[in-house]
């Protein structure tokens, strides 16, 4: 599989990459889109063809040699990045069951330690609801556990967008 890149709309770009990966691209203007329309050269393959060449898990090269070669392609530069909002439920919804089952705790335990409903909890564990930082903290005081922002360092701190940690 190849990485694929889609218009969301003339600033914006979605790319997928086969790792699994989701990235909105912000752009400042339409430029991109603009001259893919007048030229009929895909922007879009050309962003997903430097996915492809650099993208190996690590975030910093979207800023750093991706938007390089954007702009030695005459392209305009990245704007902004951020990862798929649908992506991130997943991580953490993931991440929350993986513990809860450390804790040898079941759904319905964790939901009664953490005052939220055994629903809200299966929901996001399966990546289906978006839980704030209040419901996110119920969860952690739930397993014994505080919320913790961990710097991205390795690859196995690199799958979860935040960690809960003891």
């Amino acid at each position: 599989m190849k990485t694929k890149a889609t218009y969301l709309d003339p600033k914006r770009v979605l790319v997928e990459t086969p790792q699994g990966d989701k990235f909105i691209i912000g752009f400042h203007s339409e430029m991109n889109y603009q001259w893919e329309q007048q030229v009929n050269v895909p922007f879009t393959d050309f962003l997903a063809s430097l996915f492809d060449k650099y993208y190996k898990g690590d975030e910093n090269v979207i800023m750093g040699e991706i938007t390089r070669q954007l702009m030695i392609n005459r392209f305009e530069s990245v704007f902004s990045f951020q990862r798929d909002p649908i992506q991130n439920r997943v991580i953490m919804g993931d991440r929350i069951r993986e513990l809860r089952e450390q804790k040898g705790m079941d759904i319905m335990t964790l939901a009664f330690k953490s005052n939220i409903q055994p629903n809200t909890l299966k929901r996001i564990e399966a990546g289906k609801f978006s839980a704030d930082l209040d419901i996110l903290s119920q969860i952690a005081q739930g397993m014994g556990m505080k919320i913790d922002f961990v710097e991205l360092e390795n690859e196995e701190s690199h799958e979860s967008i935040s960690d809960v940690r003891s």
